[in-house]
């Protein structure tokens, strides 16, 4: 078993899912003639957000919604924009120089694993992790909570101390830090100007630094 772990984050970190996912809400939002406010959109982002994007919408235009309907119809469009979704830069670099110094690598995800598996294997990622850990594993807990990172640690047989995370929200930093664990941050486009306080690197995008030289940051000579 490794001695250090590397543990991505998935949505906007491995695929960016959060500009389709921010986008269909938006055009869903437009359809009922309301603009989808992005500071309360951000201010969610990471986290397990289910059905609190319709209700809110419902609260904003003052009636009651088919919420099934309205989700699936969302979902649809999301979905279609994000199967065009490539591996973000350097994220595959980085599973690559990661397996070569015997750091083993795992997802811990606030997405379900229906949405995280079915993309990770359409972009040959899914084999590279030894464990894709998701909100279904933990009890639907989401970000900010650590849940995620706490059992993917177990999983992994790592200490919070000798593993290291990416994440590209201010839920998922929160989340890593709550688990105890240094973490680097690559923001996604969206949320550049948010708040980034605790995280132990910040990058503007993974190949900004090469994998290796990423990697003695984050752990020293291994």
């Amino acid at each position: 078993m490794s001695s250090h772990a590397l543990i991505l984050d998935f949505d906007g970190t491995v695929l960016d899912t959060e500009t389709p996912a921010c986008q269909s809400t938006a055009q869903i939002w437009a359809d009922y003639g309301v603009e989808l406010p992005m500071d309360w959109w951000l201010a969610g982002m990471g986290t397990d957000r289910k059905q609190s994007w319709v209700q809110e919408l419902e609260n904003r235009v003052g009636q009651v919604l088919d919420q099934d309907l309205i989700m699936e119809t969302r979902q649809r469009i999301k979905n279609e924009m994000t199967e065009n979704q490539p591996v973000l830069p350097g994220v595959t670099e980085l599973l690559d120089a990661a397996a070569c110094r015997g750091i083993a690598t795992a997802i811990g995800s606030s997405s379900p694993h229906a949405w995280v598996d079915q993309h990770l294997k359409r972009v040959g990622l899914y084999e590279k992790f030894s464990y894709i850990v998701c909100r279904d594993d933990v009890g639907e807990v989401a970000k900010p909570a650590p849940d995620v990172f706490l059992h993917a640690l177990k999983l992994l047989g790592v200490e919070a101390t000798a593993a290291a995370v990416v994440e590209d929200s201010p839920n998922g930093l929160k989340a890593a830090l709550a688990a105890g664990i240094r973490t680097v941050v690559v923001p996604n486009p969206l949320v550049t100007s948010l708040d980034f306080s605790g995280a132990y690197a910040r990058l503007e995008t993974l190949d900004e630094m090469p994998p290796d030289a990423l990697l003695d940051v984050l752990f020293g000579q291994i």
